[in-house]
């Protein structure tokens, strides 16, 4: 959500490493998926996006605190009734690039309007594992070995 890549993968690594502590694994075996199937972990940027989405639904609900409520709210022109019914939120115009991919008001309502309308009602309905759980095998979908 607007980080550079090379700071990313530094804590992805620093992840993988606690992974492979937990787990007693090798030091040169492949991590990534011990980390999602066993210990149910998402990659970093996977679980950035998390965060953000769980904190634009609490907001949505009345569960988080203020300033993030200020900065989500639902579009209230008359031309945008069918964006309403799909739980969408008004995503604010930035001047620059740079704003666009790293401010918390633009990243949380557009990454919330990409989401499926069924998930956005099943999150909208209340925080429970069921919705979070859909919410991370949206974001991480695990292939199923044949």
């Amino acid at each position: 959500m607007g980080f550079p890549k090379s700071r990313l993968s530094a804590i992805q690594s620093v992840l993988n490493a606690a992974a492979r502590l937990i787990s007693r694994l090798p030091m040169f075996t492949h991590i990534s998926i011990h980390m999602t199937e066993i210990l149910h972990w998402l990659p970093i940027a996977s679980r950035i996006k998390f965060k953000v989405l769980l904190l634009v639904s609490k907001s949505q609900l009345g569960f988080a605190p203020s300033y993030p409520t200020g900065f989500m709210r639902k579009p209230m022109s008359s031309a945008s009734a069918r964006s309403t019914d799909r739980l969408g939120i008004f995503v604010p115009h930035v001047r620059t690039a740079l704003a666009q991919c790293r401010a918390s008001a633009v990243t949380g309502s557009s990454s919330w309007n990409g989401l499926p309308p069924l998930l956005r009602a099943k999150l909208m309905s209340g925080i429970s594992t069921t919705s979070c759980r859909s919410l991370k095998t949206f974001l991480f979908p695990l292939e199923l070995p044949c």
